[in-house]
C-alpha cells in the first residue's frame, strides 16, 4: 500500500534524477502554467529539444508575453506559441479549447501544470472554492475537451500524453474518510460552513488527491491499447511559487522557507518529472498511475482501499455531471471516446 515516509520522503528529495532527451521534433507539446515555477522550467527543457509546436499558457496576456520571451531566451527555440488560460474560469478554459479548434491546431501532449494553494475559503466567480475550482474542476474539464485531440494525434506505436502535476501530499489528504455516505461530494467540499480553517489546512493535498482519482477513473475508461497515456506526476517539494500565498502569513512562511531549505529540490530538478512522463518512451507502463522520481509509485492507501475506490468512481460521476452542464461536449466526448460502463 502507498504511505508517506520520511525516509522515503528524504530519499526522493535528494534523488538525481534524469534529464529527458527523447525525440519531439514532430511533437505538438502543451505546457498549462507556464509563467513561474515547475511549468516554466518543464517548458524551457521541451524548447530545448526544438518540438515541432511548444505552446504555453499562462493567466493573462502579460504574463503570456514574459513567459514566452523568457523561455525563447533560455532556449534558444522561436515561435512559441503562448495563450491565456484562466483556471479560474470556465469560461477561459472552453474559450483556449475554442480558439485551439478554430486555428486548426494539435496535441500530441498536454501537461496541465497549473494549481494554486491557499488556507482562505474564496469563491471563483463560477461559484466554486478556488483551489478545488483551480486544481481540479478546471483541470478536468480541460483534459476532457482536448481528449478528442490528444486521441487524434495519438498512434499504436506512440500514445500521446496527458500528464496532470499531482503532488506527495496527496497521501496527506483526510478530509475525504465517510465521503462514500455524503449525498454529494462535490457539494461538501464546495460547502463554505464544511470549509473550516482546519479542512482549508488540508485542501491543497485533497484537490492533489481529487486529480489522482480523476487520471485512474479517465484511465480505466479508455480504450485498449490507449491512444492517450494518461497519469499524475509527482514533482516533489520544491522551490517555486506555489506557497506564495501561504508565506503571506509571517508565521508560515518563516516555516515554509525553514522547509525549502533543508530539503527542498531545485524548481528545474522537480520540472523533470513533468518532461520525463511528457515525452519518455514506456507510456502505456504508466498509464493510470500515479509517478514521483519518474518512476511508477502506489497511490495513498485511501485511494486504494474500498472506501476510496468507491469515492473514486462518485466522485467521477459527480465531476461529469457538473462539467456536462457546463460544456456540453463533454458529455460528447465521454459518449464517443470512453468505454461506457455497464449497468
Amino acid at each position: 500500500m502507498g504511505q508517506l515516509t520520511v525516509f522515503g520522503y528524504l530519499r526522493e528529495q535528494w534523488t538525481e534524477l534524469p534529464i529527458p532527451t527523447a525525440d519531439v521534433s514532430d511533437q505538438s507539446l502543451i505546457v498549462v502554467g507556464a509563467n513561474v515555477g515547475l511549468g516554466h522550467e518543464a517548458a524551457v527543457h521541451l524548447a530545448q529539444l526544438k518540438p515541432k509546436i511548444l505552446l504555453i499558457t499562462s493567466r493573462d496576456e502579460v504574463k503570456c508575453e514574459k513567459s514566452k520571451a523568457d523561455v525563447e531566451s533560455r532556449s534558444g527555440m522561436t515561435g512559441i506559441e503562448s495563450w491565456p488560460l484562466e483556471l479560474c474560469s470556465f469560461d477561459s478554459v472552453r474559450s483556449f479549447v475554442d480558439t485551439f479548434e478554430a486555428k486548426g491546431c494539435t496535441a500530441n501532449v498536454l501537461i496541465a501544470n497549473a494549481g494554486i494553494s491557499t488556507l482562505k475559503y474564496t469563491k471563483t466567480p463560477d461559484g466554486y472554492e478556488t483551489t478545488f475550482q483551480v486544481n481540479y474542476l478546471s483541470t478536468a474539464l480541460l483534459s476532457l475537451l482536448m481528449l478528442p485531440h490528444l486521441i487524434k494525434a495519438g498512434t499504436p506505436e506512440r500514445a500521446s500524453r496527458l500528464v496532470i502535476v499531482s503532488s506527495e501530499f496527496h497521501y496527506l489528504a483526510n478530509r475525504l474518510k465517510g465521503a462514500d455516505t455524503w449525498p454529494s461530494i462535490i457539494e461538501t467540499i464546495n460547502d463554505e460552513a464544511y470549509c473550516t480553517s482546519r479542512v482549508m489546512l488540508n485542501r491543497y493535498s485533497l484537490s492533489k488527491l481529487l486529480e489522482v482519482m480523476f487520471i485512474r477513473e479517465l484511465s480505466s475508461r479508455l480504450p485498449t491499447p490507449a491512444l492517450v497515456a494518461a497519469s499524475t506526476v509527482n514533482p516533489g517539494s520544491c522551490h517555486s511559487c506555489l506557497t506564495r500565498e501561504v508565506e503571506s502569513n509571517p508565521l508560515f512562511k518563516f516555516a515554509v522557507r525553514t522547509y525549502k531549505g533543508l530539503v527542498a529540490r531545485a524548481t528545474e530538478m522537480g520540472s523533470r518529472t513533468l518532461v520525463h512522463a511528457a515525452i519518455e518512451l514506456n507510456e502505456r507502463e504508466r498509464h493510470g498511475r500515479y509517478l514521483s522520481s519518474c518512476e511508477v509509485a502506489e497511490e495513498s492507501d485511501y485511494t486504494l482501499s474500498a472506501e476510496g475506490r468507491e469515492v473514486s468512481k462518485r466522485l467521477w460521476h459527480e465531476t461529469l455531471e457538473i462539467l456536462g452542464n457546463i460544456d456540453p461536449r463533454v458529455n460528447t466526448i465521454v459518449s464517443e471516446y470512453l468505454v461506457q460502463e455497464k449497468a
